[in-house]
This record gives C-alpha cells, structure tokens and sequence, in this order.
C-alpha cells in the first residue's frame, strides 16, 4: 500500500469480523468434539477387547504343548487330548501367575474403566459447558492412557 494513496479494500466493522470469528470458532471446535468422541470410542473398544480377550499368545501346529495365555486367564493341555485345564480369574487376584500380569491386569483394568466413564461423562454436554466436559473427559484420558 502506498503512503497517501486511496485505500481500494475496505475492512469489515469489528462486530461483523467477530461474528465471523466465532462462527468459524463454533464450526471447528463442533468437528473436533466429534472426532474426539469418535476417537475415545474406537480407543474404548480396543481397550476393551484388549483386557477381556481371553489369549494373547496361543498354540500353533510346531508347538510342543497345547494351551494358550492371556492377561489373567491361562489354560495349559497335555498334548495327548484336547482337554486343556484353564486357570486365572481377574475377580480372584491370587489365580493370576505373575507380579507382571497382575499390574497389567489391574492398570488395563483401570483404563477400561476410565474410558468408559469418559464416554458417560458425554452426555455432560447437555447439562454443563463445552470446556467443562472437555477439561473433565482430556483428564480421565490422561489418566487412562
């Protein structure tokens, strides 16, 4: 622009350019709460899946013995039969083989719960605002991992 020349772009009043603004604000902050939601929604099935699937690693054709492992279930077979012999309860802690197993156990637990409860605290948004619920669900996902 030169010094002293007639200005040919006239700029919106403030009021008209914060209008703007905040549609724009309301838009994307509408999109990102959504992919938030979706987000916690996948991470919560995984997480899910992941303390109640009763294996992890399991049995193949080249391996010696029959049986399978999980987080807190195990169940061991003799080869001979198909009968396998199945250990481990998360509701009884002492049946779980490991200190290891047991942490993993009770912090996976601990998030599945977290999770969840972050996706109740959804329905929050019909009854406290946006930046509430979202500082309260960021915190329990921080804290569930």
């Amino acid at each position: 622009m030169i010094p002293g020349a007639p200005s040919t772009t006239t700029m919106l009043p403030a009021s008209e350019a914060a209008k703007i603004y905040q549609t724009n604000y309301v838009r994307n902050s509408r999109a990102i709460g959504t992919l938030w939601a979706i987000f916690t929604i996948l991470f919560a099935i995984v997480n899910v899946v992941c303390f109640i699937q009763p294996y992890w690693i399991g049995d193949g054709m080249d391996t010696p013995q029959a049986g399978y492992f999980g987080l807190f279930h195990y169940c061991i077979g003799n080869g001979l039969s198909r009968d396998l012999t199945c250990q481990g309860s998360f509701t009884e802690f002492s049946t779980i083989p490991s200190g290891a197993f047991k942490a993993a156990s009770f912090f996976i637990g601990m998030s599945m719960v977290l999770v969840l409860t972050c996706i109740g605290c959804f329905a929050l948004f019909f009854f406290c605002s946006t930046g509430t619920v979202y500082k309260i669900c960021g915190w329990m996902q921080l804290a569930a991992g």
